[in-house]
């Protein structure tokens, strides 16, 4: 009997070891960080910062002309490989904090509006087209034009 149960309870495991759902997210972008030419961050209150790829470095080009630094533009990127657990259709966007997002992130044609903050989770409601998505809060966390600039070459 005992042997039986084992024997069932192993079973049971290794068909949900095989067939598991995948757990893994849904992107919210099919671009590819590598691939990305322009940036656009917009903040309420704030001029637009413009940043664009040229050769292989990553310049400010608006509203000052400066090298962009390297690594604070590969964490902006990372939002084209952000994962969420949750999918939500854009109906009421103002229960989400998006009717007037704290923060647009524009990379080359794909849209992030970014809202509040789920209290329950923590996490960061995001619009992307007409989806809402929830994800870490630190895609949000993007550094204020002083901090990106790696120097200062002067104004357009």
């Amino acid at each position: 009997m005992r042997t039986g149960l084992l024997l069932a309870a192993v079973a049971l495991l290794a068909a949900f070891m095989l067939f598991k759902p995948d757990f893994s997210g849904i992107r919210l972008s099919e671009a590819s960080p590598g691939k990305a030419r322009s940036l656009r961050i917009e903040r309420t209150g704030m001029p637009a910062i413009l940043i664009e790829k040229k050769d292989e470095s990553w310049k400010i080009v608006s509203p000052v002309m400066a090298s962009a630094k390297q690594d604070s533009v590969t964490n902006i990127l990372s939002i084209l490989d952000a994962k969420s657990d949750q999918k939500l259709i854009a109906a009421d966007i103002s229960r989400f904090g998006l009717d007037k997002p704290v923060l647009k992130l524009v990379i080359d044609s794909e849209e992030f509006d970014f809202g509040m903050l789920n209290p329950v989770t923590g996490q960061q409601y995001v619009r992307k087209g007409k989806d809402i998505y929830l994800v870490s809060a630190k895609y949000a966390l993007i550094p204020s034009l002083a901090e990106m600039e790696a120097d200062h070459a002067g104004t357009p």
